[in-house]
């Protein structure tokens, strides 16, 4: 049985001399992991579109066991990306966030597009990088069934206060009457504004918003607390960003 779909490279692994195992994150069946025979032969067909985070049309074939690839006609490879250690690793990083994220055998469009844009936004350098970050994750875990609460203080349902309380365990906001020394994480209502707006706007009005370089630190250290926190998983790729 053969399956076509578009594609975004985000893992690859060596399997053998000539052949490779990569990790697709598609949009109309989520994760697919498939075999690439002869990849690493530069004559190959195979070569530019199955290449890490590289967006593709694919064909795949499978098997009784497993998926092969067919085809991989490249659509972007995300060349300015090598040009800057940065923008790559966050690049990196996102792919293997919505790797973890992503649903297998199921759609996954709306996954795919929120990576893809942000890869592009990072190739092209046309946005902050720790915003383009800081938005990627918080949009994609709240794609993915980790929603937090950020409508209005989940006591009092107080919608703007001059603090809010963030709980990275369960998701939600104190306003700064309600909170009486809970544990949270205090944030200014610019930044719970920023994640209002990254939680509940439409898909290609996610970016268009700017922070004080204060309200940018606070949105950086909780978007990925707050990831880190729900996923309960390791990112090499992350660890490997912090260092640089």
């Amino acid at each position: 049985m053969h399956i076509e779909t578009d594609g975004l490279v985000i893992r690859e692994q060596n399997v053998g001399e000539s052949d490779r195992l990569i990790t697709v994150l598609t949009s109309k069946y989520g994760v697919i992991k498939a075999f690439v025979h002869g990849a690493k032969s530069m004559k190959s067909k195979l070569l530019s579109g199955t290449q890490l985070l590289s967006y593709s049309d694919f064909t795949f074939f499978k098997g009784r066991d497993a998926y092969t690839v067919d085809s991989a006609n490249a659509k972007n490879v995300f060349f300015e990306l090598r040009s800057d250690i940065e923008s790559l690793s966050t690049a990196l990083y996102l792919a293997e966030l919505a790797g973890e994220l992503a649903p297998e055998m199921d759609d996954a469009d709306e996954l795919l597009r929120l990576t893809l844009n942000s890869i592009y936004l990072l190739s092209k350098g046309k946005k902050d990088k720790r915003l383009i970050k800081s938005v990627a994750e918080l949009r994609a875990m709240s794609i993915s069934g980790f929603m937090p609460n950020l409508v209005a203080c989940d006591s009092c349902g107080e919608f703007q206060s001059p603090v809010f309380y963030f709980s990275i365990p369960h998701g939600n906001i104190l306003c700064q009457s309600c909170n009486h020394g809970r544990p949270g994480t205090p944030l200014s209502f610019s930044t719970v504004t920023a994640m209002r707006h990254i939680v509940f706007s439409e898909p290609k009005k996610i970016f268009d918003f700017e922070l004080t370089e204060a309200a940018q630190n606070e949105l950086s250290y909780i978007t990925e607390a707050f990831t880190l926190q729900q996923t309960n998983k390791h990112f090499k790729t992350l660890d490997f960003l912090r260092a640089l």
